[in-house]
Parts: C-alpha cells; sequence; structure tokens
C-alpha cells in the first residue's frame, strides 16, 4: 500500500526506520538524509514511523456556540443565500462574515439549499419592481408614547421603506400605504401583508373570508393594487420584511438609546438613505450583478422603464429633501 507523506516531510518511513534502528552518530545521520540533527533525535524517540496529523489539538472557532446555533437555526428557517445570510447575521452577530458562517453551515450539513427551497426561491426571483412586503413592528417606548414602525420593501429592487406611527391602526395603514405611493417611482401592483387588523378584516368574519370592505382594501382597490394575505400562523411568508425589521432595529433602537421620539426619528431616516444607497445586499449581487437597491433601481429602470411612473434619480431627490424638511442634515 503507497504511503501519503505529509507535504513537507523530507524523511519517508524507511529512512525513519533506519534512524530508529542505527547507534551512528545524530549528525552523521543528519548529514546522511539531509535533515537537522533535531529531526533525527525526533525520530529516534518515537516509537513509530508514519506522519503525525498537523491538525491542532484544541480547535478555536471565532464564533462562540451560541453564534453558530443562531446561524444555523436562521438558516433553516429561512435558507437564505449565503450572501443574504452574511448581510442578516453580521448586524446581530459582530464577529460573523462569509467566510465563518460558511465554515458553520459546512459543520452543520446544511451549506447546500434542499432542491424544494431552491424552487421556492427561483419562484419568487420572478417578480418585477411593484410587489411591496409590508409590516408594522414595534418601537420602544419614548416620552411615555409606544412607536409603531410601518414597514415596506420592493421583493425585486430591495428598495426599503418606513415611516413611525403613534397607533397600529387601519388609518395609519391607508396613510402609510399613500406615503409608499409617493415614494417608490414605480407602479405598485401587489402588497403582501400578516392578517393584521390593521391590514385585513379576515378575522372578523365567522366565515374568516375578506370582506372587500377594510379601509385597506378599499385603497388597494381604488389603485388596482393586488392585496395579497400570508397564512395564518406563518410569519416566515413575508420573511423578506420580517428580516428587514431585525435589520433595521439591530442598527437603529438597539444600537442606540434616544432622550426622545425625535432623536429616534432622525436616526432612523438616516438608516433607511444608508440602507438605499450606501448598504450592500448579496441577493442583488447574486441576481441582477448591482450592489446597493438604488443600483438595482437603476437596473430595472433601464430594463423596463414602463414600469415607472417617473426615474429613478426622483427618489434620491425626495429622501434627501424630506431629510433636510426634518433638520437631519
Amino acid at each position: 500500500m503507497q504511503q501519503n507523506y505529509h507535504v513537507n516531510a523530507n524523511t519517508n518511513s524507511h529512512s525513519r526506520a533506519i534512524i530508529r534502528n542505527t547507534n551512528t552518530t545524530n549528525i552523521n545521520l543528519a548529514q546522511r538524509f539531509e535533515v537537522s540533527t533535531k529531526t533525527i533525535a525526533k525520530w529516534k524517540k518515537r516509537d513509530f514511523v508514519t506522519d503525525k496529523t498537523s491538525r491542532p489539538k484544541t480547535r478555536h472557532h471565532a464564533l462562540s456556540e451560541t453564534e453558530r446555533e443562531i446561524i444555523r437555526v436562521v438558516r433553516t428557517l429561512t435558507w437564505l443565500k449565503l450572501d443574504d445570510l452574511t448581510d442578516t447575521i453580521s448586524t446581530a452577530v459582530p464577529k460573523a462574515n462569509r467566510s465563518n458562517i460558511y465554515r458553520t453551515l459546512k459543520h452543520f450539513g446544511i451549506n447546500q439549499m434542499p432542491q424544494e427551497q431552491k424552487q421556492q426561491a427561483s419562484t419568487f426571483k420572478e417578480y418585477e419592481p411593484g410587489y411591496l412586503h409590508i409590516d408594522v413592528t414595534y418601537l420602544p417606548k419614548l416620552e411615555g408614547k409606544k412607536q409603531y414602525l410601518f414597514v415596506a420593501i420592493d421583493r425585486a429592487t430591495r428598495v426599503l421603506y418606513f415611516e413611525v406611527y403613534e397607533y397600529k391602526t387601519a388609518a395609519n395603514a391607508v396613510d402609510f400605504l399613500k406615503a409608499c405611493k409617493a415614494f417608490y417611482p414605480f407602479v405598485i401592483t401587489h402588497i403582501l401583508t400578516d392578517n393584521g387588523l390593521e391590514f385585513t378584516d379576515r378575522f372578523v368574519n365567522k366565515n374568516k373570508c375578506v370582506s372587500g370592505n377594510h379601509k385597506f382594501d378599499k385603497i388597494c382597490s381604488i389603485n388596482e393594487i393586488e392585496h395579497r394575505l400570508t397564512q395564518p400562523a406563518t410569519p416566515k411568508t413575508n420573511g423578506m420584511v420580517e428580516r428587514v425589521n431585525g435589520t433595521i432595529k439591530n442598527a437603529t433602537v438597539k444600537a442606540t438609546t434616544y432622550q426622545n421620539i425625535d432623536e429616534m426619528k432622525q436616526d432612523l431616516a438616516k438608516f433607511l438613505i444608508f440602507y438605499n444607497f450606501n448598504r450592500g445586499h448579496g441577493g442583488l449581487r447574486k441576481e441582477i450583478k448591482v450592489r446597493t437597491p438604488y443600483e438595482a433601481l437603476e437596473y430595472w429602470y433601464n430594463l423596463k422603464p414602463d414600469l415607472f411612473i417617473r426615474e429613478p434619480d426622483m427618489l434620491r431627490k425626495l429622501v434627501f429633501v424630506n431629510r433636510e424638511q426634518r433638520g437631519e442634515t
């Protein structure tokens, strides 16, 4: 049987056997086999002639067991691609990067996406700009008042938009949709929300059917927008906006203590600009070879300008004008 030697080995099993079984001095043996006297002494002391593994006795990981478990759970719940997973995890685990996340996936045997998930991902990418995922998430209580963040993200471009409200009501949901129509430069064709009372009356009726009389459904109907609902108790169905909720919070309200509501709103507004114009998005790099949501917007405008009601550059102007009006420059 052929022996496989360590890549840096200067001796083999035959020469090591001679070294162990001879009375010749270490100096003479070193000259004969063209190695150091330390190497000769080492093999004389050993009772074997095979290579030892170069693997360290103790393996040190950059990530803790808890952090590795977080990666495992997020991956198996969402089956995000590696770059998307890195974007999501790195906000919560500062030491996480693409390399150690991949090694973690490899360790747990989940580095390959199941075929079923690949098919779902393929179907997911078929949508053009205009499909918004909308959700509401809680913000810290400041000045004795609760605050809610209404969040929208476009499925194709990942362009993000949000507004802060004091109440989670149907009226505010309608107001937010109107704000989305003013913000996004393309025609909004679909909206996906959960079954919250601010979005639907699905569970108000005994037969658990949508009546079409809810304020949010009415404004969708007027604007020829198809309003879709997630299945009950399946938040991952609306996972894109669920994930970005965490990204927003980790970068703002979970990282900073605010003295008042205005401070929080100013920080959120800065993050909105950063996310849309500066923050790289792994999914976009994979799909359409662009880095940021704004670049994705320009990509789609050049590809299908008929989907747009105004040029993408108007979004940049709108965001920065609003920031100036709020005194955030």
